[in-house]
């Protein structure tokens, strides 16, 4: 049996309240520019990403003195909210 005899057989069997929604997914499928019965195959061997921004990316001197416009109390709970205790921060900062 080919394929579209079984789909001639199985349109037989499907009961008439599902017809208008065979009908409009069938009509979905034949205008559809995508074929989505098929995967896209990866092009190639995938690329290994580690380190890819390596001196790509840098820190502004001045990045430190940002933290001083921020007021002790709020980068105290800005601190406790992320978890950092004060001897973190001074060993990340060395």
């Amino acid at each position: 049996m080919t394929l579209r005899e079984e789909a001639s057989f199985t349109l037989k069997q499907v009961p008439e309240s599902k017809l208008s929604e065979l009908v409009h997914y069938m009509r979905f499928l034949c205008e559809c520019p995508i074929n989505l019965g098929e995967a896209k195959k990866p092009r190639g061997k995938p690329r290994n990403l580690a380190g890819a921004l390596k001196g790509k990316i840098r820190v502004a001197d001045d990045f430190e003195e940002g933290f001083a416009l921020i007021p002790e109390s709020e980068y105290q709970a800005l601190k406790e909210a992320a978890g950092v205790r004060d001897v973190e921060l001074q060993e990340a900062v060395v």
